[in-house]
């Protein structure tokens, strides 16, 4: 159920929920920007500072991909350049208690062959792909990246046949590939 911030209704208690909600999340892909922890958080705090002052002028009808948006805006512009190619390594911190060490080893290198596979596409493309794996439709994606959902589409099925190329030309096993991607997923779903 997405929040619609409306200009009288939008309390503090209001503004609680929607940190709690997307905080996390928002975190993540900043820090997949910046790749810089302190760096991330002073961003999220400069848009949610920003939020909560301009709360009486506000009328946001998606807020997930208003935050978004918002977040991504940041990001770039405290870096003054586009989307950074990979991803940290802690970005991807698979708990000790979540799996085997065997396990544990494997589910890292899934992960680090589908961003691999991930970074071999243009940025626009790696950067709706990094959207879908948080959870976003395609009319979000849109919304968060101002462009059309056609153009979303596009870049969608384009990037599915180039991961599908890589895949199938690189010499991936490919039950290691949907595990990598499996797990990203869930990282996103879940945490």
């Amino acid at each position: 159920m997405e929040t619609v911030i409306t200009t009288p209704s939008f309390d503090l208690q209001q503004f609680e929920a929607v940190f709690k909600a997307h905080y996390s999340m928002l975190f993540r892909y900043v820090k997949s920007i910046v790749k810089d922890d302190d760096h991330a958080k002073d961003i999220l705090s400069d848009m949610f500072l920003n939020l909560w002052l301009q709360k009486d002028k506000l009328q946001i009808q998606n807020i997930k991909a208003y935050l978004f948006r918002s977040a991504r805006n940041g990001a770039l512009k405290s870096l003054n350049f586009s989307p950074s190619d990979s991803l940290s390594e802690e970005y991807w911190d698979i708990k000790e208690d979540a799996f085997n060490p065997f396990e544990r080893i494997v589910a890292k290198e899934s992960i680090k062959i589908v961003q691999a596979l991930i970074n071999k596409l243009p940025a626009a493309r790696k950067e709706i792909i990094q959207l879908r794996l948080c959870g976003f439709k395609n009319h979000e994606i849109a919304k968060t990246l101002d462009i059309t959902e056609k153009k979303v589409e596009y870049n969608m099925r384009e990037a599915i046949e180039q991961l599908g190329y890589y895949m199938h030309n690189g010499n991936y096993d490919k039950a290691t590939i949907a595990s990598g991607l499996l797990l990203i997923n869930i990282f996103f779903t879940f945490i």
